[in-house]
């Protein structure tokens, strides 16, 4: 089950918000990627200007194109890669910076799906926007 149904292009969600709603406990909800248990949703919560105590990845959006460094460790970069071929879908959570929104809150962008990536530790990932 998908949880893209339960949000609406444009708003805005805080993390408080998602744990509420969603009953999460995790506190991988507070990272950049995470799964929410009993779906098949994995979450990007990506801020392109970062403040001093987060990884300097360098992470933007250009339209429907997201470039998104993933985590140093690389851990979720194959399920991020593989993410349509095991059935899970890819949700944006972005922020300008970390202060964009009340509650540091997120704008839903909505499904994305992986285009390609290079390098390793983080890799560089190239997501582009689902329009259907």
């Amino acid at each position: 089950m998908f949880t893209s149904p339960c949000f609406e292009a444009g708003a805005t969600y805080t993390r408080a918000e998602l744990k509420e709603r969603f009953n999460i406990t995790d506190q991988t909800l507070y990272t950049g990627i995470f799964r929410p248990a009993g779906y098949d949703s994995i979450w990007l919560f990506v801020t392109e200007r970062k403040t001093a105590d987060m990884t300097a990845y360098t992470d933007w959006l250009d339209g429907n194109i997201l470039y998104w460094d993933g985590q140093t460790s690389g851990r979720n970069d194959k399920s991020i890669i593989e993410h349509e071929r095991i059935g899970q879908e890819l949700l944006l959570f972005y922020r300008a910076n970390k202060v964009e929104y009340p509650g540091g809150g997120f704008r839903y962008e909505g499904r994305f799906r992986y285009s390609s990536h290079t390098g390793a530790n983080p890799t560089h990932f190239i997501l582009q926007r689902k329009l259907t």
